[in-house]
């Protein structure tokens, strides 16, 4: 699979802190004015030591010195390892109105992605355009980094990625957000490019009640068939190329799987009450983009944006990308005054 999407990060040497490195081994020679203490206690200050460098922290910068329209870094760390995010606050942000959100998840790989954009959360602003977006439509942008020690990949279930809690990362990020910002938890919107797309489903099942999102957007990635139920009334719309080798649109089933394209779709159709044999039906003429669009009973939209003949494993319409569709554009129009759903 080649590289998704780099800036320079922080790595740590190990996601846990070892006994020998806190000077907490109770079989080492601690020195002459080591206390002597029982095997419970070495035990429990062991265990407090480790779980120091568990779990994420996360530090914004003061709202008031941050300036309207600009991006600015959000100082993060995931069970000790830091990750470089950052955060877009739109030109005509206003404190007494509730924003709505856009949080984005990066490609998988550390060496840069399409275009030439840099890897993680630094290429993704230029990548995806959506800074100008959310300027235009008063959205605060929220551009996400995976682990640094798995190639900036997060967490989706599947064995060659992350095995941190993204999703707990992802929700601490936001309970930060909501607390520096008026933020419109109505109107919560997760998306990502490929691997991170792929995580966005996770998340999108998994975040608490109160982040349940109002949309999903998957841009070029996959379902693994590991996710949970369908959160209810959320709105979902999927960009896929249909000769893409990274993330086929029929599925991988040998080595890293990947549900097909129309398994994807009927996962998101029936988990809103819409029953159908096949979504991809065969036509007569081939057009440069099949567009499939329902109005599910549960208020949520489902649409299908793929790509006959085109091969661009892309955040379609970015830098290097000729694909005849624009992701970014497509993405904000489809989720323009979207709420969420009960």
């Amino acid at each position: 699979m080649p590289r998704d999407s780099v800036s320079p990060v922080h790595s740590h040497k190990r996601d846990v802190v070892s006994e020998r490195d806190n000077g907490l081994d109770a079989g080492s020679d601690a020195g002459s004015d080591a206390p002597n203490l029982s095997a419970d206690t070495w035990k429990e200050m062991r265990n407090s030591a480790v779980e120091k460098v568990r779990g994420t922290n996360v530090e914004f910068p003061d709202p008031a010195k941050v300036e309207k329209g600009s991006t600015v870094p959000i100082a993060v760390s995931v069970d000790g390892t830091a990750r470089n995010i950052y955060m877009h606050i739109p030109e005509n942000y206003d404190a007494a109105k509730p924003a709505p959100v856009l949080v984005v998840f990066n490609g998988w790989g550390d060496k840069p992605g399409p275009g030439g954009t840099k890897a993680g959360a630094a290429g993704l602003e230029e990548l995806t355009g959506l800074s100008k977006e959310a300027d235009k439509n008063g959205m605060i942008v929220l551009y996400m980094s995976g682990n640094p020690n798995k190639d900036l990949s997060y967490n989706n279930g599947q064995y060659p990625f992350s095995k941190t809690d993204d999703v707990g990362y992802t929700a601490s990020v936001l309970d930060q957000l909501n607390k520096n910002y008026n933020v419109d938890l109505e109107r919560i919107t997760l998306t990502g490019y490929s691997q991170g797309s792929s995580f966005a489903h996770k998340a999108a099942a998994e975040l608490p009640e109160k982040y349940r999102p109002a949309n999903l957007v998957d841009i070029s990635g996959w379902t693994t068939g590991r996710e949970k139920a369908v959160p209810a009334g959320m709105n979902f719309m999927s960009i896929q190329s249909e000769k893409d080798t990274v993330a086929p649109i029929d599925g991988r089933w040998f080595g890293l799987h990947m549900d097909s394209e129309e398994k994807t779709m009927q996962r998101y159709l029936k988990g809103n009450g819409i029953e159908l044999k096949k979504v991809f039906v065969p036509e007569e003429v081939t057009p440069a983009v099949r567009e499939r669009e329902w109005q599910a009973p549960t208020g949520a939209e489902i649409k299908s944006i793929t790509l006959p003949g085109y091969k661009g494993h892309d955040w379609h319409g970015s830098p290097g990308s000729d694909a005849p569709v624009n992701a970014t554009k497509e993405l904000i129009e489809f989720i323009r005054n979207k709420r969420r759903g009960s």
